[in-house]
């Protein structure tokens, strides 16, 4: 039992290892993406590169802009502190989160990534920098492969600290991240890399250590793609616990099922006989024509289930004597549902992919984007697998939705989101902020005439995290406002009106049901120049995920 659960704890350890290796081939996915898009290379290969300190505004159709908008899509705060494309022409974009730049440890970064010849690398450096991990990777001309520039990236060690969070807290082990010169990255404790560091030879592995007084199980697992090694120490007094607990659990489940089993043949050997004769009679006379017979069905074994099915047939058989004129109409009906029902969500994704695929093939990038952020919204509104989610992922729903408004008005619409990083995990329910984000956009951005902006913010008051949502559009006279919060769909939508207008109203009610009618919505609008919408959410501190520093971000 103990070598079992053991067993278990080392798969537990190599999960983690897989889920760490998921997260920087995603890194990496989106680096290739990056340094193979055209607009990068046309920007390396230029005569005039743009030089950029991370602090521009851009104009939305420049190549600067372009490239700022691609960084984007590979850079977030919550996990990078930075990224940044270098050329050998001199072009320089930098997105940062206010770090203080390490430049003698980026040339070594740097250097490395170009000795790699195009692959990715990892650097960490404990002593000069221990809170980031760099990559980087060295960008190519497409057709003649002749280097072009360096992508670089520095990645929290936090993060990945609180990605093994789980793993510790289940096995009650410590967790060690070394990198490839078994440099510690990150540990929930004491340093014990020196007692255990030559006995890491292989590519994963298990042995046992003693320190400070206690036996651990020491599991590892090296990672063939970036080189870290991660270690896990689990107290054998836990394993052995463990294994006790469920060897007791096991001899309790014997001997329950030992007397169960007793005890139901004695009932079983009772209670059969008797109902059997009493259903063979009953189906004598239904099969007489008597439609009347009933057998009973307080039974809870398989002759009520029994039971119950031959009343229920008897039942469905009247009906259907009765009902043979509607019968077909009915059928009709299911036919025809039944072929709607072949165009299902899955059908309407696969043809956005096959979209974006003809659109990436004819280097359409705008496009790509377009269907990639219609798909994603697809899918956030189609999806009934749950219904609450993270104030991270409604920023993600939002961003889709706003880079397809902004891409259709081009330079008169403009939006901005800031939300702190605290709020992040609070939970929410799904499409909450996205609703009063589209009503912003469809009734008061749409009908304007002049330039607009909206802004998207949130901050922790006190108890509450508070959302706002403000516009310069058209605005809305005092009873539009007012029946804001009737039922909307009671109303019927005016001519040429597209949307569906669930609108405020359906917001409120389910933040009535969610949070016992604790959340405010405040909104205040005047007509001509723009409405803003204050929500207000109870906060709860769950798992923080948030690094001390900067507490927001300006993302386009």
């Amino acid at each position: 039992m103990t070598a079992q659960t053991r067993k278990q704890s080392a798969g537990v350890i190599e999960e983690l290892s897989v889920n760490l290796d998921h997260y920087f081939q995603l890194v990496e996915n989106s680096f290739d993406y990056i340094a193979n898009n055209n607009v990068v290379q046309e920007e390396l290969e230029s005569d005039e590169p743009y030089r950029s300190d991370g602090t521009e505004r851009y104009s939305y159709y420049s190549r600067a802009g372009q490239i700022r908008r691609l960084l984007l899509q590979g850079y977030t705060s919550v996990y990078m502190k930075d990224i940044q494309l270098y050329g050998y022409n001199g072009a320089n974009h930098l997105l940062s989160n206010e770090r203080q730049k390490k430049e003698n440890i980026e040339e070594t970064v740097c250097s490395m990534a170009e000795e790699a010849n195009g692959s990715c690398v990892y650097y960490y450096d404990r002593e000069e920098d221990k809170d980031v991990i760099y990559i980087a990777k060295q960008i190519k001309d497409a057709l003649t492969m002749e280097p072009l520039g360096i992508l670089r990236a520095s990645i929290k060690v936090d993060y990945l600290e609180k990605m093994a969070a789980s793993a510790r807290e289940s096995l009650a082990a410590q967790i060690f991240l070394l990198d490839e010169e078994k440099q510690v990255i990150f540990n929930n404790g004491k340093d014990f890399s020196d007692l255990w560091g030559e006995k890491l030879t292989d590519i994963n592995g298990s042995f046992k250590e003693k320190a400070d007084g206690k036996t651990y199980n020491c599991v590892y697992q090296k990672s063939v793609d970036t080189g870290f090694i991660l270690v896990g120490m689990i107290p054998m007094s836990v394993l052995e616990k463990t294994a006790g607990e469920l060897k007791k659990i096991a001899s309790v489940l014997i001997v329950v099922s030992i007397v169960l089993c007793i005890i139901l043949t004695k009932v079983l050997a009772r209670g059969i006989a008797g109902p059997i004769e009493q259903t063979s009679k009953a189906m004598k006379r239904f099969a007489g024509g008597d439609f009347t017979v009933r057998l009973p069905e307080g039974r809870t074994d398989e002759i009520g289930s029994m039971n119950s099915v031959f009343n229920h047939t008897i039942e469905e058989i009247e009906r259907l004597l009765k009902q043979l004129v509607e019968m077909e109409t009915t059928n009709k009906d299911i036919e025809f549902q039944a072929l709607q029902a072949q165009i299902n969500p899955h059908f309407l994704y696969n043809v956005l992919d096959t979209i974006n695929w003809m659109a990436r093939k004819k280097g359409e990038e705008k496009i790509c984007h377009m269907v990639t952020a219609i798909s994603s919204l697809m899918r956030a509104s189609i999806s009934n697998k749950k219904s609450m989610v993270t104030v991270r992922e409604e920023i993600k729903y939002i961003q889709d939705y706003l880079y397809i408004q902004e891409t259709r008005y081009g330079d008169r619409f403009t939006s901005y989101i800031e939300v702190d990083e605290i709020l992040y995990d609070l939970q929410i329910p799904k499409m909450t902020i996205q609703t009063l984000v589209e009503n912003s956009v469809v009734h008061g951005v749409e009908n304007a005439t002049w330039d607009c902006f909206l802004l998207v913010t949130g901050v922790k008051r006190g108890n509450m995290a508070v959302f706002t949502i403000e516009d310069n559009g058209v605005g809305m006279t005092e009873e539009k406002l007012t029946n804001l919060f009737e039922n909307t769909e009671e109303r019927k939508t005016g001519a040429g009106e597209t949307h569906t207008r669930l609108g405020i109203y359906a917001v409120k009610k389910r933040m009535d049901y969610v949070y016992h009618k604790s959340a405010e919505i405040n909104i205040e609008s005047e007509e001509g120049k723009g409405t803003k919408v204050v929500l207000r959410i109870p906060f709860e501190e769950i798992r923080r995920t948030v690094a001390d520093g900067t507490s927001g971000n300006d993302i386009r």
